[in-house]
């Protein structure tokens, strides 16, 4: 009798033990899935005020706002090779990277582009030697924890920025 009670209290003491222990590695799965889901999510608001500050050192370099030169109309990129938990590469659309757009709108009364994709809104409000323009960043990427990399659906993150040049 006593060793039949030992006997179902180590039974009893391992069932429990494999409960916890599955709770445990269900807990830690949903930690790592947040994490990485977190991480691509900084990245992508890191990538869009980087590609805003390009674009706006872009269109500051050109003279296209007074001098009747082609404008800026957008900043496009890929960033590739970014495989969360390995060293090996891969490209945006198998959902290791991201795509980056950025749409340029110019605001302003005296503003002389040539082409005609730049969105020119003419207003009374700003004077002409004041011309501002309005940046729109989207930053794509597809969810890393998705069962199927490629048919992952696009995240978006959208940043809009109005900046007086």
């Amino acid at each position: 009798m006593r060793r039949a009670f030992s006997m179902m209290m180590a039974i009893t003491v391992m069932v429990i033990m494999m409960g916890v222990s599955a709770m445990v590695f269900t807990l830690s799965n949903k930690i790592i899935f947040a994490t990485t889901t977190q991480f691509q999510k900084e990245q992508a608001i890191l990538l869009a005020k980087s590609y805003t500050e390009f674009t706006i050192m872009s269109i500051t370099g050109n003279s296209g706002i007074t001098g009747g030169a082609t404008c800026v109309d957008g900043v496009d990129g890929k960033i590739e090779g970014i495989k969360i938990g390995t060293s090996a590469t891969g490209d945006v659309d198998s959902g290791m990277g991201y795509r980056v757009a950025t749409r340029v709108s110019y605001i302003g009364n005296n503003i002389t582009c040539t082409n005609l994709n730049s969105r020119i809104l003419d207003t009374n409000l700003t004077t002409n030697t004041s011309p501002n323009v309005i940046i729109d960043v989207y930053v794509e990427y597809r969810d890393a924890n998705f069962h199927r990399s490629g048919d992952a659906p696009w995240i978006t993150y959208h940043r809009r920025t109005l900046q007086k040049i």
